[in-house]
């Protein structure tokens, strides 16, 4: 039986000079930017971790600073300190959200938001969570909600811009998303049968899109700016 065909590997990003940084953190209460924010204060490349939540993290650590704001007026947001990397894990559902125009300020207008925030800050990087088959013109209204997030915040000049579109997320979340569980308990055992070009379809763990964002952040510029689940995948790996 004929094998398919395998896709091309991504490179892993060749690391960067060590260096001590400062990171802005919007999103850490989530699964993923919770994850993050625990592997950047583990990361001795960063002198500081600044985290903008709407609620406290429960984390108490030396390099950890956290500024509660609910978000509605960023460009108010009063940061003292020169920013190096900008991590944007913002991200809700529409269920929880309340209605399409309100998902659309969390998961459109914000992720924009902080991209200019991060070009007025003069951040050398923006790391930005979106989703697996994003695109601005799909019938799918979250995909093309994201696509459109997308869209936006790569036209804002200013810093190295990267875009993370992660599968199915794997990991326990303080809150409960029923859909989100029984598609996880579905997706689990088919994993195996996704090769080839299905590759970047496979859930992935949380911890390891996180492990994948700072390998990106400390390595050295590349023209990828979009990096698919299983790139990620491959990264958190270790190549």
């Amino acid at each position: 039986m004929k094998q398919p065909k395998q896709p091309k590997r991504p490179k892993p990003p060749t690391p960067a000079r060590r260096q001590l940084k400062r990171a802005l953190v919007f999103g850490a209460t989530g699964l993923t930017g919770h994850h993050l924010t625990e592997q950047l204060l583990a990361n001795k490349n960063y002198r500081e971790v600044i985290c903008v939540n709407r609620r406290p993290m429960g984390i108490n650590h030396e390099r950890l600073t956290e500024i509660i704001d609910d978000y509605s007026h960023l460009e108010n947001l009063k940061i003292q300190q020169s920013i190096n990397d900008v991590f944007c894990c913002i991200g809700t559902t529409i269920k929880k959200a309340g209605s399409k125009e309100n998902f659309k300020e969390v998961d459109l207008e914000l992720p924009v938001a902080i991209a200019k925030l991060a070009a007025d800050k003069k951040a050398g990087k923006l790391l930005v969570v979106s989703s697996i088959g994003a695109k601005a013109g799909s019938g799918n209204f979250y995909l093309r909600t994201k696509g459109e997030m997308e869209k936006e915040v790569l036209r804002i000049e200013g810093p190295l811009k990267t875009i993370v579109r992660p599968s199915m997320l794997l990991g326990e979340r303080n809150e409960k998303r029923s859909a989100e569980s029984i598609g996880q308990w579905l997706m689990k055992p088919l994993k195996i049968f996704m090769i080839g070009k299905l590759r970047k379809y496979r859930p992935i763990q949380a911890a390891d899109v996180a492990r994948a964002m700072v390998a990106i952040a400390n390595s050295q510029p590349t023209t990828q700016v979009i990096f698919e689940s299983n790139d990620l995948q491959e990264i958190a790996n270790g190549g």
